[in-house]
């Protein structure tokens, strides 16, 4: 493994993030990571629609960042055409399971299984279940394969080599969770939440395996959106405004009590996200299962040689955009507190919906409370915001930054990427050191 070089590929949305990392005698090192914008319209609900495009775009992502490597581990992630679960299973042999899963797969799926790229691990397997057991978890992983071939040829467009394609939740899960097993982190129960352009994805790992999943449909697109309304912003205007001059209130402010459409249901009234069916059972104390790979052949997940070359300097930064129109009202408090004012009955929505997602899972899972909320995804680096929903929600809430116990080169990676950019590389760093963590 030492001296070994692999890129993490996340494409997300709105930002195209990478980190190249090497394996040395001493551990995993981050060589190069870089963060570019997605181009508009080439990616649809999470489906890649314009794979040339968005493949010549990564292309001179890493081009600038001197990135040589070719072999690329990348994730992928759809509200529409992936999906990914435990679920529960009468106990059977792993013969049996395997006739089983052709069939099963329709029962958790929103779309046809007739073109369908399926993986799916035992979290105990068979032969180690406890012999009063009569039921097992299965970790089931599904992708629409037009999904699959669409990010494989942006992927190929870029000129990169894939080798496996991973799953989002277990690659945050092993740079924020994993990384720190050493230091009792399985012992915990952690709420990964991962607040995205379009969806909010809320993610438990008990003892590091996945235990629950619910996408919410809030995230930072609708802030954004709630910024133009309020204050008569083109959206990309809005954008900035959130970057530039967003901010949390926190004390005196609590983002339930803000005005909205409809008053929030109360906590003992609370029932679970819909759908019911959708939600898995808890998980038993076992290894991770693997991430969503295929055998299948080319088209899905490749294993070819790396193509390394010496890496360059970043480029230099653009000119600094135009001022945002003047159009404060002066008696509404200063810009920062009109934008906070504008997205506040968003923010509280969506840690209404938090709040929900994770009483529902305490309820139904009593034995498993969770401990502490990992917070990543672009609109964690509003100032504040995780004291916010900490608050709102009752639990410890902090920003997950991947890189704290890894050992960076400085001379690629800048400070911005490791301190003020560090909340969009979770999934992504995770991607890199894959195969790296003993």
């Amino acid at each position: 493994m030492a001296d070994k070089v692999v890129l993490g590929l996340d494409i997300g949305t709105s930002r195209i993030k990478f980190a190249e990392a090497r394996m040395t005698r001493g551990g995993p090192v981050i060589t190069n990571a870089g963060i570019g914008m997605t181009p508009r319209d080439t990616i649809a609900n999470g489906v890649i629609v314009d794979p040339g495009t968005l493949g010549s775009a990564v292309r001179e992502l890493l081009s600038a960042h001197g990135v040589g490597t070719k072999q690329v581990i990348s994730s992928v992630a759809s509200q529409s055409a992936l999906v990914v679960r435990p679920i529960e299973l009468p106990r059977m042999t792993t013969e049996e399971l395997e006739d089983t899963m052709k069939w099963e797969v329709d029962r958790h799926i929103p779309f046809a299984a007739s073109e369908v790229v399926m993986s799916y691990q035992p979290l105990i397997p068979p032969e180690q279940l406890p012999e009063e057991a009569t039921n097992m978890e299965v970790l089931l992983a599904v992708a629409q394969e037009d999904m699959i071939e669409a990010h494989v040829q942006t992927l190929f467009s870029a000129g990169l080599n894939p080798i496996v394609l991973d799953v989002e939740p277990l690659s945050a899960c092993r740079s924020l969770v994993d990384i720190d097993r050493d230091r009792g982190a399985y012992d915990s129960t952690y709420a990964l939440l991962n607040i995205g352009a379009t969806t909010t994805d809320l993610s438990i790992m008990r003892n590091g395996l996945l235990s629950f999943t619910r996408a919410i449909p809030l995230a930072g697109d609708n802030i954004t959106n709630a910024i133009a309304e309020a204050l008569g912003y083109e959206f990309h205007e809005a954008e900035r405004a959130k970057t530039e001059e967003g901010t949390v209130y926190v004390e005196g402010a609590p983002a339930l009590e803000a005005p909205r459409t409809a008053e929030p249901t109360p906590a003992a009234e609370v029932g679970p996200p819909p759908p019911l069916e959708a939600e898995p059972p808890p998980l038993p104390e076992v290894e991770p299962p693997p991430p969503l790979e295929s055998d299948e052949g080319p088209g899905k997940v490749f294993d070819l040689g790396a193509d390394t070359e010496p890496a360059g300097p970043p480029p230099e930064k653009e000119p600094a955009p135009p001022p945002l129109p003047s159009i404060h009202k002066p008696t509404s408090g200063s810009p920062a507190r009109q934008v906070y004012d504008a997205m506040l009955p968003t923010l509280g929505e969506l840690a209404t919906e938090i709040r929900r997602s994770i009483e529902y899972y305490v309820n139904r899972y009593p034995d498993s409370g969770v401990d502490k909320v990992l917070l990543f995804g672009g609109t964690a680096r509003l100032p504040h915001f995780a004291e916010f929903i900490g608050s709102e929600i009752g639990l410890a809430t902090v920003v997950g930054n991947p890189f704290q116990r890894l050992t960076i080169d400085q001379s690629n990676v800048t400070v911005d990427i490791v301190e003020d950019d560090a909340c969009y590389m979770p999934i992504v760093v995770g991607l890199a050191i894959r195969d790296m963590l003993e």
